[in-house]
């Protein structure tokens, strides 16, 4: 017992020694100075280019915003006309009395999805999905298909944020301060010098590893943080406070993953430069050529659907759909002719709001089926996704920053669902008035369905961010045992 309690004490001070030594070695090569530069100029220009960003889609936002508020009130004022007799009802598709017309178009309104307090450290998804949705009393094809949201130069090029640094520039940094953390001393002999003292080689190992280690994640976490606090980020709610724990800790444990590849490839006593070449072989592999081949073997695997042929599907279901409602009511009147509506009569323009209607819902059904259909694929691809990202460390901690910054599929799948839901209320709600011809009154406006956007619940990110942990987590607990068996046959000299 006295003898486990002395080797420990020993091995802390052999510990702190090395970690100590080291520290001195950056300061006389002024290696501290040259990080901390690396650093400050490429975080300080992620968060420029990430709050740039930011600052364009609230500008997106607020000009949809004053669009909707100008558009809605241009109704108001027309209908106070209408009711007070000083102005002429125009068409339907123009009343704002028109329950189908307002439902439909000229009263839709904006979803906006809300971005979180560390939105501007990636950009994620949000390049390719608007801030906010326009949603009408239209079937959900309409404002699903409204525009392609697709940029080629940006999904080629990407984004040079925060989430970029750490991902890709980061580990080409560590690589630097590690790929010759024993070759250097055994190529220069003082390893064989230094193995004469009682220090075993995995405490030399560690002490290297805990100060460069330690170094680049205080400059990383302790940058990144005070740039979010001149970016303006709220970082007092309990919801940024936990997507901020989250950020630093699986930047250590990407750090982390860093080093132990280094030091795995360190313990193969190979030269310093077959170390440089093979660290940056493994970093082309992870960050460059796995996740294309993953990117193929999914479009293998599960096609995208084409949106042309979802497209076209769609209009012919919304064509049959008319021919259906022209042939239901031509027998109607056949059979009925006393209730037939003459054309150019008071009651026309409401008959073709109201067979409109109908087309519309008789669509509905099939255009859910093909929507479906689509939706399911997608489904499949995202899975099979989920699955495939653990293959590469640089995916999961993608996905994972993604996460956190609310910028990630599912967070927009999310959003999805609650426009979908928000559409069908505007229906029940528009749809009866229009069946029915009863017109809207200026009182109907206030009552008109608003969207509010309801966030994920933290512990379902939270879950998420979990398993990508654990997927960079077992890795490194692969690495160091790796490492560990290597060790007992490392040779100290050259």
């Amino acid at each position: 017992m006295i003898n486990n309690g002395i080797a420990t004490m020993h091995t802390t001070l052999y510990l702190k020694a090395i970690f100590n030594f080291e520290r001195s070695l950056f300061r006389a090569d002024r290696l501290d100075v040259l990080v901390a530069f690396i650093l400050f100029a490429a975080i300080g220009y992620a968060f420029v280019n990430g709050h740039a960003w930011m600052n364009k889609q609230q500008q997106a936002v607020h000009a949809a915003q004053t669009e909707e508020s100008a558009r809605l009130q241009d109704l108001k004022d027309t209908l106070v006309k209408i009711e007070a007799g000083s102005l002429k009802p125009p068409k339907s598709y123009q009343n704002p009395a028109s329950a189908h017309a307002v439902g439909n178009q000229l009263a839709a309104t904006y979803a906006i999805l809300p971005p979180t307090s560390l939105a501007l450290t990636a950009i994620g998804q949000s390049d390719l999905n608007p801030p906010y949705t326009k949603v009408s009393g239209e079937n959900k094809e309409i404002f699903a298909l409204n525009e392609e949201i697709e940029n080629p130069g940006n999904l080629l090029a990407g984004n040079f944020d925060l989430a970029f640094v750490v991902v890709f520039l980061l580990p080409i940094l560590i690589i630097a301060l590690s790929y010759n953390l024993l070759s250097a001393e055994r190529e220069q002999g003082t390893l064989a010098i230094t193995m004469t003292n009682p220090v075993p080689l995995w405490v030399l190992i560690a002490g290297k590893l805990c100060f460069r280690a330690g170094f680049v994640f205080s400059m990383m976490a302790g940058m990144a943080v005070i740039g979010l606090i001149i970016a303006g980020a709220d970082l007092t709610a309990s919801d940024s406070m936990v997507r901020l724990a989250w950020w630093i800790g699986l930047l250590f444990t990407y750090i982390l993953f860093w080093f132990a590849m280094a030091v795995a490839v360190n313990v193969q006593a190979k030269s310093s430069s077959h170390n440089a070449l093979v660290l940056t072989g493994l970093w082309i592999m992870l960050l460059l050529v796995l996740p294309t081949f993953i990117s193929i073997a999914i479009n293998v695997a599960y096609p995208l659907p084409s949106r042309v042929a979802m497209i076209g599907a769609i209009r012919a279901a919304q064509t049959d759909a008319g021919k259906s409602s022209d042939a239901t009511l031509a027998r109607f009147e056949q059979e009925h002719p006393e209730m037939t509506i003459k054309p150019g009569s008071a009651d026309d323009d409401y008959a073709a709001s109201r067979k409109r209607v109908l087309v519309q819902l008789a669509a509905s059904e099939r255009v859910a089926q093909i929507m479906t259909g689509y939706d399911r694929q997608l489904a499949k691809r995202q899975r099979i996704a989920e699955i495939l990202r653990f293959l590469s460390p640089a995916i999961v901690m993608q996905e994972a920053l993604n996460a956190i910054a609310g910028t990630d599929n599912s967070r927009y799948r999310h959003l999805s669902r609650q426009v979908d839901a928000f559409r069908r209320t505007r229906q029940d709600f528009f749809m009866p008035k229009a069946l029915n011809n009863v017109p809207l009154k200026l009182a109907d406006y206030q009552d008109f369905p608003r969207f509010s956007y309801v966030e994920q619940a933290i512990s379902e990110t939270g879950l998420r961010l979990f398993g990508g942990w654990l997927g960079l987590m077992i890795p490194i607990a692969l690495l160091f045992m790796f490492t560990l068996r290597r060790i007992r046959n490392y040779p100290v000299t050259a």
